[in-house]
């Protein structure tokens, strides 16, 4: 049977089955249906042996995630995991029907998808998007609901929060994620906000398979805060 787990965040899917199968004393091979960002975290699908032929139909299903949405800020991987491009202090009310529907959705310029070769992630990093054609994904939004609970953070606890959850990488992952890098724009560009309250926005989509939370965040003016996938339909 396909095991059924909860990913924290800070950690990636392969490092969620190594500790999987250290704790459990695994040998076989096993892979996992439905990848997560380290930023990301809730349900997993794990796979173990003869289940890992599985890995492509257990791949398509719908899913449904919670997720927080920081307006005004813009980095180059569209969460909290990324170099600070923009601040534009822009924060607005959001009509969610515009973002209900079928789309064709861009691949964040980090992620795994493979183009000539090479991981998306990887023409990013080398500077070398130039290059290629960035593909394009069909889509759907099949609901979209916002929280009318919003959080309301002061900006000394804001940088604390972000820098709490780059922090949660593991010590192998902080040079392959450019963890310093990141730390340090955050930090500056906190320096130079004059702003002293920030909101931060929940939400609740199903979406279908191939989905990006991150994209839609930054098509709603900001960035991923966070991300719990709570169910795979």
């Amino acid at each position: 049977m396909p095991i059924i787990i909860n990913k924290p965040i800070g950690i990636t899917p392969l490092e969620l089955i190594q500790q999987y199968k250290a704790e459990n004393s695994i040998n076989e091979k096993m892979s996992f249906a439905g990848r997560l960002d380290p930023m990301a975290r809730g349900v997993m699908v794990l796979l173990k042996g003869q289940e890992c032929k599985l890995q492509e139909s257990l791949c398509g299903r719908d899913k449904i995630y919670e997720f927080e949405l920081l307006q005004g800020f813009e980095t180059d991987t569209l969460d909290v995991l990324g170099i600070v491009e923009n601040y534009n202090g822009i924060f607005s009310s959001i009509n969610i029907n515009d973002f209900i529907g079928s789309f064709s959705q861009k691949y964040p310029n980090y992620s795994s998808i493979v183009v000539n070769k090479k991981p998306l992630w990887w023409w990013s990093k080398n500077n070398r998007l130039n290059e290629i054609d960035i593909p394009k994904k069909e889509i759907e939004i099949y609901s979209l609901e916002e929280d009318v609970n919003i959080k309301i953070i002061g900006k000394t606890r804001l940088l604390e929060m972000v820098l709490e959850k780059i922090e949660s990488l593991s010590n192998t992952n902080k040079d392959k994620f450019r963890f310093y890098d990141i730390k340090e724009k955050w930090i500056d560009i906190f320096e130079n906000i004059d702003r002293d309250l920030f909101v931060i926005k929940r939400f609740r989509a199903k979406v279908s398979s191939g989905t990006y939370i991150r994209s839609l965040c930054q098509c709603m003016g900001g960035i991923a805060f966070d991300i719990n996938r709570i169910e795979i339909l």
